[in-house]
């Protein structure tokens, strides 16, 4: 079996959630079976397909120039020379990156799309792809010999949202690549939570602002958002009107090693996102024996099964009640790093490309 991973998310992408899902799972198939591996990317972006690229073949190179148009620019010169790379390779099947309307590499005998979510569809407040983007998902899904969702959640969204026939669709869970750090847990003055990734709208970062205040944290703890850039304008306005010290908010930038370390400081992970596909974040934190405290919406009860303290993300209140909880009492945190140490177990990339291998061959043979 010739299998292909093409340039869409690698053009796109330096590093990020769905560049690294397909690094983990190309690498373990690559290394697990007999199938020929190759990720054909002309020219890429991703610095972890770069860095791993003598456990992968890679057929192309890193375009590392920073400019505001370079991800384009890679983009249209892959497709351009993506179809004549793929006749002299000549793959079986192609597990597309991204969504596009048409095919990628036109010589594969099978399509496989991954769906990651619906947040474009159901939050218009969200990072939005740009108009039109929609029908071409929608033209993706519908040309696609087999769609893999990484949720149930996600499954049950795509077959409403899309009318794709669910006999077409199997749901692979994703896993954290994150693992505890032999270093020491970072050591800070004051007792901290923790909030990991984007501050969009859906991920409802100030939700988890006024809960704080609500709960009157602030004089005790701080709040450090490990990723997501500078807060903005409507950020720092909220945080005024809210009364809370803005030294009392920090945000971190770092690898993924010191992110485990601020796993392992933390009193707890809040995720108090609106909506999630999957929820990696989850995973990293009962990886690192950080407690979880997160929405009861999307996919995230899938995901962290009993292993969570869980509120409706929608109000401030119940978000503010469980950080409250679990500062005030060390058993019950203690009780969830426990039950997070099973659950965690359950999922691997060694299992998500075990199961995505058992796809392709199902694809095959049909």
């Amino acid at each position: 079996m010739r299998i292909c991973y093409d340039y869409q998310i690698f053009a796109a992408q330096k590093y990020g959630g769905i560049s690294r899902y397909f690094v983990e799972i190309a690498r373990r198939i690559h290394a697990a079976s007999n199938a020929e591996v190759r990720v054909l990317a002309p020219l890429y972006r991703c610095k972890l397909l770069h860095e791993k690229r003598s456990d992968i073949p890679v057929t192309g190179m890193l375009f590392s120039p920073n400019f505001s148009r370079a991800t384009g620019l890679c983009s249209r010169i892959d497709s351009s020379l993506s179809n004549a790379m793929s006749s002299i390779y000549r793959p079986d099947i192609v597990h597309e990156t991204y969504y596009s309307r048409k095919k990628t590499t036109r010589s594969a005998r099978k399509t496989v799309i991954t769906v990651y979510d619906t947040v474009a569809e159901l939050f218009s407040d969200s990072a939005s792809p740009p108009p039109g983007a929609l029908p071409v998902r929608k033209a993706a899904f519908e040309r696609a010999d087999h769609v893999i969702c990484i949720s149930h959640n996600t499954r049950a969204d795509l077959v409403k949202l899309y009318d794709v026939d669910p006999g077409k669709i199997s749901v692979i869970h994703l896993a954290s690549s994150i693992t505890p750090s032999d270093k020491p847990p970072i050591s800070r003055p004051d007792p901290f939570f923790l909030f990991v990734g984007g501050r969009w709208g859906y991920k409802n970062f100030l939700g988890l602002a006024e809960a704080f205040q609500l709960a009157g944290l602030w004089r005790t703890h701080k709040i450090i958002c490990f990723g997501g850039g500078p807060f903005a304008a409507h950020e720092l306005k909220r945080l005024n009107e809210l009364g809370i010290p803005l030294d009392r908010f920090e945000i971190i930038d770092g690898e993924d090693e010191l992110l485990s370390r601020y796993y392992a400081s933390a009193v707890a992970l809040v995720y108090p996102s609106l909506y999630e596909g999957f929820g990696i974040p989850l995973l990293e934190a009962m990886q690192c024996a950080c407690p979880v405290l997160c929405g009861n919406s999307s996919s995230l009860p899938e995901v962290a099964g009993s292993a969570a303290e869980y509120f409706d993300a929608s109000d401030p209140l119940q978000i503010a009640s469980a950080m409250r909880k679990i500062a005030d009492c060390p058993d019950e945190r203690e009780k969830l790093i426990r039950l997070a140490k099973t659950r965690v177990t359950r999922f691997s990339w060694d299992k998500c490309a075990e199961e995505t291998y058992a796809v392709y061959e199902r694809v095959l043979s049909d």
